[in-house]
């Protein structure tokens, strides 16, 4: 019976996968709403200072502020130019990706049927399997869209949490296991409002899509157990460092250098999901 659940679970997911990244490939290069309203409030703070201290150096004859009016190359027009949120469209504009090949839909065929697989493994032939191949479905789709177009979407996001509930509801339901969903919550919760603290305190090190993505893998990881969210959230962490890391090193540009976070935090989901029980007790043994 496990077996069939497995083979039918990869077959599942080969389709699943090619279906999604088509998915995934159909979104632009964009800006998240959130990123967009923090840039652009930096930008106008910044061009503020500017203008300051533009007027600071050169006064008027009467002591005051000569501040630029009709300038065209004054500190307006350079702040204009130089809008990050106008340069990131720009940029990104240049860089609008083609429909996917067979190497990157077969690619993600062959993932998206290991995952399914794996959970099949993992979980068996049980009602929590379903909203894990979900999750691992919109894991997938989502690391595509962002290492394509450097974007966490709503658009498969929510949808991708919305199920993922609904069948963790029936699997608690099912098992009669309330604590579950209190550590789903708890999880959610408390990964969201980490992840904004991070957002508020650098916006430029990470996007607000890395933020609910946080989220949606607090409630996946939660549900699981606390061993779980500690362990999927630090590989998630090491990975998309080690990931920039090797991306800096790759562009010589140092810290400047711009990466999808997004891969790195699902990477640790799934690893959080399969092995992160085994983790978290093998690495807190071995720090004690």
């Amino acid at each position: 019976m496990n077996a069939l659940v497995v083979s039918g679970c990869t077959v599942a997911g080969a389709c699943a996968g090619v279906a999604l990244d088509l998915v995934a490939a159909r979104f632009p290069p964009a800006t998240d709403p959130i990123d967009a309203g923090v840039n652009a409030e930096t930008s106008a703070k910044a061009t503020s200072a500017a203008a300051d201290a533009d007027g600071a150096a050169a006064p008027g004859a009467c002591g005051g502020d000569r501040r630029v009016q009709d300038d065209p190359e004054g500190v307006a027009a350079k702040a204009a130019r130089h809008d990050p949120v106008s340069e990131e469209l720009t940029e990104a504009a240049r860089l609008i990706p083609g429909p996917p090949g067979i190497a990157e839909l077969v690619g993600a065929g062959v993932v998206t049927a290991v995952l399914f697989g794996a959970a099949a493994i993992r979980f068996g032939p049980v009602p929590a399997l379903a909203p894990y191949c979900v999750f691992f479905g919109g894991l997938v789709a989502l690391s595509i869209a962002d290492i394509r177009v450097g974007l966490v979407p709503r658009k498969i996001l929510y949808p991708t949490l919305g199920l993922m509930v609904v069948g963790l509801v029936a699997a608690s339901v099912v098992n009669d296991d309330w604590w579950a969903l209190a550590r789903a919550a708890i999880g959610g919760t408390g990964a969201f409002f980490v992840f904004v603290g991070i957002y508020v305190l650098y916006p430029r090190g990470m996007g607000f899509g890395d933020v609910r993505l946080a989220g949606v893998m607090g409630v996946g990881l939660g549900w699981l157990g606390f061993q779980q969210i500690y362990a999927g959230f630090l590989v998630g962490f090491l990975a998309g460092a080690l990931y920039g890391g090797v991306k800096m090193v790759v562009a010589g540009s140092g810290r400047k250098t711009r990466f999808p976070f997004g891969p790195g935090l699902a990477f640790g989901a799934v690893i959080g999901v399969l092995f992160g029980g085994w983790l978290a007790t093998f690495w807190l043994l071995h720090s004690t």
